[in-house]
């Protein structure tokens, strides 16, 4: 595993880290023992960096984390995200959950609907208020008394305009109860301009987008920018939700999706980098591989919760870097791709 400097900060990250999304599990998989035993796994691999939001799972994600390093805190960095919940009812249909398990087979086909559903009880609230009650709920899940760097999750454009939440964060910053902040960009049209606000702000450690083989949007903009004002840069969705990635247990395409268009449009938009595999790479490890080839990324963040699945992440390390040829096919396929439209 190789480290890099976390921005301009005093932390040094692993290059691979640890997307916490799917610790707890959903309404079709749970397995809490595996989650603790990737995580635990992971670290012993030298994965020191694990990302996670306080509304995952309901708060679980940050449980497992805290009950997986207890004892082993200081060789951790942990980020947690804060701004977005659910409302009442939300929470309520969410605690169905474990009873809804075991018939999980047959709501799969119901699985945009139920998405789309799930997405209009999520609020968003960063208020002073709000955040530091999250934070400190944060605090005690994870079983530590600091956050290494805490995130504004999704926030609006027009909250980043402001400075209220700048100030917010260095209050917690002040207190010592976290190291750093950063924002973690809503991934729709406005992300390359909100990462633009963020970057405008000088206190800012990290922001995270999203950001792959197919959706470059950021590259050019938002790297070489972020790079030179000493900002640590965050990816999330190196593998496109799991379409880019041969094991199909791993897409998250109806859950993120809008329609089952949507979903056949972006597996057969992955299908144009099938040239990225070889004997000695998979997709997904020349998918990981594209990003940690790219100037300013700090950290990629590959959604984890079995260690199957962190074994072939691990195996990016040993896969053969991409040549300038492939790297060029990519930019050439990556550019046909958005004026058709498909990202």
């Amino acid at each position: 595993m190789k480290y890099r400097q976390f921005g301009a900060t005093d932390l040094q990250v692993s290059e691979i880290g640890f997307g916490g999304q799917s610790l707890g599990g959903g309404l079709y998989y749970h397995n809490d023992r595996e989650s603790i035993a990737t995580l635990q796994t992971a670290l012993d691999a030298g994965i020191t960096f694990y990302d996670t939001a306080d509304h995952y799972s309901e708060g679980r994600s940050e449980e497992l984390i805290g009950q997986a390093f207890r004892g082993r805190r200081d060789r951790v960095i942990i980020a947690t995200k804060a701004g977005t919940r659910f409302s009442r009812a939300g929470r309520a249909a969410l605690a169905l959950r474990p009873l809804l398990r075991p018939v999980g087979r047959w709501l799969r086909p119901s699985k945009i609907y139920l998405h789309q559903l799930r997405s209009t009880q999520k609020q968003g609230d960063f208020s002073p208020a709000y955040l530091r009650r999250a934070l400190e709920a944060s605090l005690k899940r994870l079983k530590t008394d600091y956050v290494d760097v805490l995130q504004l999750h999704k926030p609006p454009s027009s909250l980043l305009d402001g400075g209220a939440w700048h100030e917010t964060m260095e209050r917690f910053k002040a207190e010592g109860k976290i190291r750093c902040y950063g924002v973690a960009c809503h991934h729709g049209p406005t992300m390359v301009e909100d990462a633009l606000r963020c970057l405008r702000h000088p206190g800012i450690a990290a922001i995270q987008v999203g950001m792959n083989v197919a959706d470059q949007r950021a590259v050019a903009r938002i790297l070489p920018l972020a790079q030179a004002r000493g900002v640590a840069v965050l990816i999330r969705n190196p593998r496109d939700q799991g379409h880019l990635t041969t094991a199909g247990s791993d897409i998250m395409a109806e859950t993120y999706s809008q329609s089952p268009r949507e979903v056949a449009e972006r597996m057969e938009c992955a299908r144009r980098f099938h040239f990225l595999i070889s004997k000695r790479r998979t997709l997904a490890q020349a998918a990981l591989r594209f990003l940690l080839q790219l100037p300013g990324v700090t950290t990629v963040l590959p959604r984890l919760f079995r260690r199957q699945d962190l074994e072939e992440v691990l195996g990016t390390l040993a896969a053969e870097p991409l040549t300038p040829e492939e790297l060029a096919r990519i930019r050439s396929v990556a550019e046909a791709l958005q004026p058709a439209g498909v990202l």
